[in-house]
């Protein structure tokens, strides 16, 4: 299920800084949103003026009879980006446009949620988080792992991470290998963009094996888009890469 909100400024900020991990709403009249049809690894798409266009997953939903039952169990930390004081918080959100008499009549709801990336600044996200992962270290006197750190974003909005494990024969894998298996484990098989770094944060290509693999995930693997540089966001697309693919007509 995919939820499109709009979101304050404020609201939207302490989300993505991880200040802000449950949403507040309150079913109204005048809006067609069912909250409570809401479930774990649901995606919300909230906008705002400033951010604009980022995207969050569901981790729980929890409704309540009212403001004071919810502020008494989910405290005011991670609900509201305005006050930690819970009288306050009650105040706050009934001025809310028609939230007192919709709370009223109908509860509120607690949305758990966990922030994933935000359209304007998705390639930064995917660097960091794959420079991040950059961790080189012997794991036995025969393989080594962390020296190059891949991070793919899946058209589910979901972001995968994966290092190089280097062998002392052909069982190791690359870093996109990695990061690719990680996201079939947990489910998804549509990849968008993709980020690989080496351990001084330069950027790489996708070897010529990783090239096949990507190809044949998807018939539309040839768009992929792969990151060259951070601060211009230039890309290139996986077909690119590999011209002329043989298998074109089997997918």
């Amino acid at each position: 299920m995919m939820l499109k909100l709009n979101i304050n400024d404020r609201a939207a900020l302490a989300i993505k800084e991880g200040r802000k991990k449950v949403e507040i709403r309150a079913d109204k009249r005048n809006e067609k949103h069912n909250y409570g049809a809401l479930k774990r690894g649901d995606i919300i798409e909230f906008c705002s003026d400033e951010l604009g266009i980022f995207f969050v997953e569901v981790e729980d939903v929890v409704h309540y009879k009212n403001l004071e039952e919810m502020f008494t169990l989910e405290g005011t930390k991670y609900t509201t980006s305005s006050t930690d004081d819970k009288e306050q918080a009650i105040i706050n959100v009934n001025k809310l446009d028609g939230y007192e008499q919709a709370i009223k009549k109908n509860g509120v709801y607690a949305i758990h949620i966990k922030y994933l990336y935000s359209n304007n600044t998705i390639w930064e996200e995917l660097y960091e988080k794959a420079k991040n992962a950059i961790y080189d270290r012997k794991i036995s006197n025969m393989i080594e792992a962390g020296g190059v750190s891949a991070a793919i974003l899946t058209e589910n909005h979901h972001i995968y991470i994966g290092v190089c494990i280097d062998t002392a024969c052909s069982l190791g894998m690359c870093a996109e290998r990695n990061a690719i298996a990680n996201m079939i484990t947990n489910g998804d098989k549509v990849i968008t963009k993709l980020v690989c770094v080496d351990s001084q944060g330069k950027f790489v290509f996708p070897c010529g094996a990783c090239r096949e693999f990507l190809m044949q995930l998807n018939k539309n693997s040839k768009d992929i888009e792969i990151l060259k540089n951070v601060i211009t966001k230039e890309t290139i697309k996986l077909g690119s890469l590999i011209v002329n693919w043989w298998g074109n007509d089997r997918l």
